[in-house]
């Protein structure tokens, strides 16, 4: 006797089963980001984004375009020799590879969606961290990692690649929101030690360029370049895991200009492009966004900002 076919309600337990584990393959990787005392706090306050509203709260909420350019924002950072210097010597990336991946993602949350208080005590930290980050790049030049061109070139690399993620994945931004996302952003790049970080696409353009003639590949990228697509025997990585990073890395990758493509060997013809790298994007996106609607600290931070402020908290205040 054939099997019954199930009913709409198992079909509909499957597919939440199916949800929640990859909800829970998404948390495992990059945390959950729930944290009360980081997300919630004085009713009313918006952070240092721009609160509910802005581009940034927007932009940072859809978990799909943040995780589609988490690996170019990072492998963009490592063009810089000293910024590469710094990780490879100062890192634990080959023995905690997530950690990286982790520390990015929750960095962009935090100050996005934080309180004020907590999203300025995150940056803070991070910079108690890097003052260590210290030494010399193999061509002998010397690096610090609270250098404020350092800082604004790691920090631009991020917001440069989420704007065009949420840009081609999720829907286009106008130039004006653009402008605006990178404005709200800059706030966090000042704070976190940048001397000048571009606050409008007409000024991101102009400082890639001023930037690219200081970027380069050196031995130190390439090992990195060759650890993150799994590369090496000694690794452990398998073959079916290598093909799927060399998709991942490929399709990040091409939210960037054709320079940087070519510079980390990314590039691609449109055609693989067109046909395999962004379908793959798009497809991984969409099993993000249903997996994991809402993030959980926008959630909190939404009702934080909403949230009317005590009485009498103005006159004692004042």
């Amino acid at each position: 006797m054939a099997d019954a076919l199930p009913t709409p309600r198992e079909r509909a337990g499957r597919l939440e089963r199916l949800r929640l584990g990859l909800a829970l393959q998404l948390e495992t990787a990059g945390g959950r980001h729930d944290e009360p005392e980081i997300y919630g706090g004085p009713p009313g306050d918006p952070g240092l984004a721009g609160g509910p509203g802005s581009v940034s709260w927007e932009v940072h909420g859809d978990l799909a375009s943040v995780a589609a350019a988490g690996t170019a924002a990072i492998l963009l950072e490592v063009l810089h020799p000293s910024v590469m210097a710094g990780v490879a010597e100062h890192s634990s990336y080959r023995t905690d590879p997530l950690r990286r991946t982790r520390n990015t993602l929750g960095y962009v949350l935090r100050t996005t969606f934080g309180s004020t208080e907590a999203a300025t005590r995150v940056i803070e930290g991070v910079k108690r961290v890097h003052a260590g980050v210290v030494g010399t790049r193999p061509d002998g030049a010397p690096y610090r990692a609270l250098d404020p061109e350092l800082i604004a070139w790691v920090h631009t690399c991020i917001p440069w690649a989420v704007m065009t993620a949420f840009d081609r994945y999720a829907r286009p931004l106008r130039r004006e929101e653009k402008d605006r996302y990178l404005a709200e952003q800059a706030v966090i790049g000042r704070l976190g030690g940048a001397d000048r970080v571009p606050e409008s696409v007409s000024e991101l353009e102009e400082y890639v360029e001023r930037m690219r003639p200081k970027l380069a590949l050196t031995e130190q990228t390439l090992a990195f370049l060759d650890f993150v697509a799994g590369r090496g025997d000694d690794l452990g990585v398998g073959r079916l895991e290598r093909a799927d990073r060399w998709t991942s890395i490929r399709s990040s990758m091409s939210l960037m200009p054709a320079w940087a493509r070519r510079l980390t060997g990314t590039y691609q013809p449109a055609l693989v492009e067109r046909l395999w790298l962004r379908p793959s994007e798009r497809l991984k996106g969409a099993l993000v966004r249903w997996s994991y609607a809402e993030l959980p600290c926008k959630r909190m931070a939404l009702a934080r900002a909403s949230a009317a402020a005590p009485r009498g908290a103005a006159t004692a205040a004042a």
